[in-house]
């Protein structure tokens, strides 16, 4: 299912959830994650699936713990990415699914470690492509980017994709979604499974254990 994997919804202006939602649906998106504090939003419309997010800062040991604790069931929750050794903590916490701004990571801030333990629990990276189309951030965004995206190739983490809006401007069509992200070396076929790729971050397929059944 093509997912927004974190949009910003309001009560006024542009950024209603209806309008939101119908511009969503009219960039060929059918499902989006809204984080933040608004409220009446609808379980779905307009025939695109609204599932509730919320974006836990970083905080040290404790704090970090019990904000996830607190986030109500059924949430997605993203963590904004920090020092390596609060991304491990991070990935390795129970009941987080995503890690988000990664642009504001020195070179070199998410590793071969991080990489391989997002793999092994599953946990989704998120690449938000506001981050791309502001001219502030671009440069730094699209480096960034690139480095994750050759460890992904590596380790095969998953990986997601938001417009992080809060705007209906803010939305992409998926052929402008592949365009942008053909800048920092995604594949059309990468970023296809990345706009599918949160359905395996919140339901990873099951190993099966085969038992031969011993001959009597």
């Amino acid at each position: 299912m093509i997912t927004d994997a974190c949009i910003f919804v309001n009560q006024d202006g542009s950024a209603t959830p209806r309008r939101m939602l119908l511009t969503a649906k009219s960039c060929g998106i059918s499902r989006v994650v809204v984080c933040g504090n608004a409220s009446d939003i609808p379980a779905s419309y307009a025939g695109v699936t609204v599932l509730r997010g919320k974006v836990i800062g970083r905080q040290n040991g404790r704090q970090f713990l019990d904000a996830v604790r607190k986030i109500p069931a059924g949430c997605v929750v993203l963590v904004n990415a920090g020092e390596n050794s609060f991304n491990r903590t991070a990935i390795t916490t129970k009941g987080v699914h995503l890690l988000t701004g990664i642009t504001d990571l020195p070179k070199g801030g998410f590793d071969h470690v991080v990489a391989k333990m997002a793999a092994d629990h599953n946990t989704g990276v998120v690449f938000d492509l506001s981050r791309i189309i502001n001219p502030k951030s671009r440069r730094t965004a699209l480096s960034r980017y690139a480095e994750v995206h050759l460890l992904q190739r590596k380790y095969h983490f998953p990986l997601v994709i938001s417009s992080g809006t809060d705007t209906i401007f803010g939305f992409r069509n998926t052929t402008e979604i592949v365009a942008l992200c053909s800048l920092f070396g995604m594949t059309r076929s990468e970023v296809y499974a990345a706009l599918n790729g949160l359905d395996a971050v919140l339901a990873p397929p099951q190993l099966v254990t085969v038992v031969e059944k011993e001959r009597t």
